[in-house]
This record gives structure tokens, sequence and C-alpha cells, in this order.
């Protein structure tokens, strides 16, 4: 009964199932989150979908309603009203019943981990749900489910049964297949009607998934131990895939040692932020290039006069600063031997 919810839950629910861009190809994933005590500003039970990079749809604890992400506009130009009614309808009815089914999992497997329920501990159940159609036609999917942000079983697709990923979740595999024996079914899903969802829906919402937002773009500077660093801010693009770097001179790239991480906005469109340390040079030029598909040439931000006359001043001040210690010290060297020689002075007298 369980699992029956869960594909009827992703093939209704399929507004929103997850797709990242790959190669050309398209992606369905569907995430499920579940905490085991209310904590303010965290729904209990959760379920997100996407299309490509497209959040199309939620449900979760606190509403207990299916709600799509998306404008409207277009599909009420295919689907009628009620029609989209009686579909969100349904798709609240089997997500309620999913969000039992994964709290009795979530149960079963913290039994079997040794995990407290004590209310000061914070433990995490998810699931996540994938199904991809490459751009030569082949079709690819996977399934995992993690607790407290470990991955602690998978699906495997060979033998068609979850299998454990980390060595605690061995005890409990014989038994998790047996009581929740949907692993033939989910594997058909994977290759069979998602599939044909992710070519139903790329219809429906190719507006949405082919739109092209710019960036805008903002450069700033902070100091660091060592030096300088440049920060390059590009934000409120669409899609996700963007590359953002520093050029030195017009030429030179500068690598960053950390690691700029692709964030979502709440919109739906993203940003990210690139920082790289330098050691200012008078005459030194930078700038921010930022590559997207939305942009006919690369845009490239330099970093302001005004912000790298700050560099000059910092420069500046540093000299500054040296040749005031210089001169101290000059006048204490100076004060000291003046101070001795009139102390032999006085002691030739």
């Amino acid at each position: 009964m369980g699992h029956t919810v869960l594909l009827l839950l992703l093939l209704l629910l399929s507004l929103g199932v997850c797709a990242v861009h790959c190669a050309g190809g398209h992606v369905f994933q569907y995430l499920i989150t579940r905490i085991l005590f209310p904590t303010p500003g965290l729904p209990m039970y959760s379920i997100i979908l996407y299309l490509d990079d497209l959040k199309c749809g939620k449900y979760s604890s606190d509403t207990r309603q299916a709600q799509v992400l998306i404008s409207l506009d277009g599909l009420i130009n295919i689907l009628p009203q009620k029609v989209l009614a009686v579909h969100l309808e349904m798709q609240t009815k089997f997500a309620q019943e999913l969000e039992i089914t994964e709290r009795d999992e979530m149960e079963f497997i913290m039994g079997f981990s040794n995990k407290t329920y004590d209310k000061g501990q914070f433990h995490v159940y998810q699931r996540k749900f994938v199904c991809e159609l490459n751009e030569d036609g082949t079709t690819s999917g996977y399934e995992e489910i993690a607790l407290n942000g470990k991955e602690i079983i998978a699906l495997d697709k060979e033998k068609v049964v979850y299998v454990p990923v980390m060595q605690e979740a061995l005890v409990m595999m014989d038994q998790l297949n047996k009581r929740y024996d949907h692993a033939v079914d989910n594997k058909m899903y994977m290759e069979n009607e998602c599939i044909q969802q992710i070519k139903l829906y790329l219809y429906y919402l190719s507006a949405d998934l082919n739109r092209k937002v710019s960036p805008k773009v903002k450069v700033s500077s902070s100091e660091s131990e060592s030096g300088t660093k440049l920060h390059c801010w590009a934000y409120g693009f669409y899609p996700r895939d963007v590359e953002v770097k520093w050029i030195k001179n017009g030429r030179d790239e500068i690598y960053s040692e950390e690691s700029a991480e692709i964030l979502p906005n709440p919109d739906g469109t993203y940003q990210i932020r690139v920082s790289v340390e330098v050691t200012p040079e008078e005459g030194a030029t930078y700038s921010c290039h930022v590559d997207h598909s939305s942009l006919e040439d690369r845009l490239v931000v330099p970093f302001e006069s005004s912000n790298r006359s700050m560099l000059y001043l910092l420069i500046g001040g540093t000299a500054l600063l040296l040749v005031l210690a210089s001169f101290a010290l000059g006048i204490f060297i100076y004060t000291r031997r003046k101070s001795k020689g009139l102390e032999k002075t006085g002691e030739t007298a």
C-alpha cells in the first residue's frame, strides 16, 4: 500500500519532480524530508519536486496541501482550472498517505540504528528519488535514503533490492526489504512511467524551463590577515549553470582557494560569490568575468577605480606607516645617543 502511494505520488506530483540539466538531458527529482520532533520554522514533513532546475511543487505537514510553485497562466490554456483543482486534490490525498508511510519507515530505521527518541536529539530522515532521460535517449535513475545527513540505504537496480551503504544498516536490510517491498515497483516506475512524465511535462513547462534571466553582478573588497580579498557576487540568474572568475590585468586568471557554491534564491533564480586573495600592486587592474547562457557576450565588471583607490590607499598608508616608524626610530636613536653623550660629558667634568 505504501509503495503504491509512492508511485502514484510520483506520477501525480510530476509538476514538481526535480530535474537538473545533465548534458542536454533532463531529470525528475523528488525529495522527501522528515524530522522527528516539531522544530520552529521547519515542517515535520515535506516533499519538494523539481523538473530540471525548476522547483515545481511542494507539500508540507504545515499546510497538508499540495501546491504548484510555477505560474499557472500557461497551464490553464492547456488544462482547465477544474482539471488543475482535481489534480491538486489528488496530489494532496496521496501526499498525506505517503506522510504516514514515511513516518513509519523513519521509526523503523531509527529503531535498528539505535537512535534515541529524546526531544533533545535532532534526527532527519531524507529520501531522494531520481529518474533521468539522457540526451541520447537512454534512461537512468537512482533512489537513496539518508539519516542525519548520511546515506544509509540505496536501491540496487541490478538485484532489485535495497542495499546498505553503511555498515550500521546491514542488520536491518532483510526485514526492511520484506516490510517495505517496493524495490521492483520503484525500478519499473523509474525506467518507464517516470520517463513518460518527463516528456509530458517538458511540453507543458517548456516556457518556464527555457526562460533565461541575466545575472546582476557586484564587486567589493575586504581585508584579510594576509592581504586583500576581492569578492564577485553574481545573482538573480537562470538557468543554474554559470562561470565566474577573477582576471588580473585583463589576461591572468586568479584562482580561488575557496570553493564557490551556486545557491538557490526564493524566486527560483540562483546566486554565487567568488572570492580571491590578492596582494595589492599599484597599477594592476582586476575584473570579474561572468559567462552565462543568457548573455550574448561575457560580462566583464572591473574592480572600480574608487575601490582600487582603497588598495592604493592601503599601499600608501602602509608606506607612510613605515616612513613614520623609521622616522620615530631615528629620533629615538638620535635622542639616546645625545643622552649618552651628555652623560659622558658630565662624567668628564
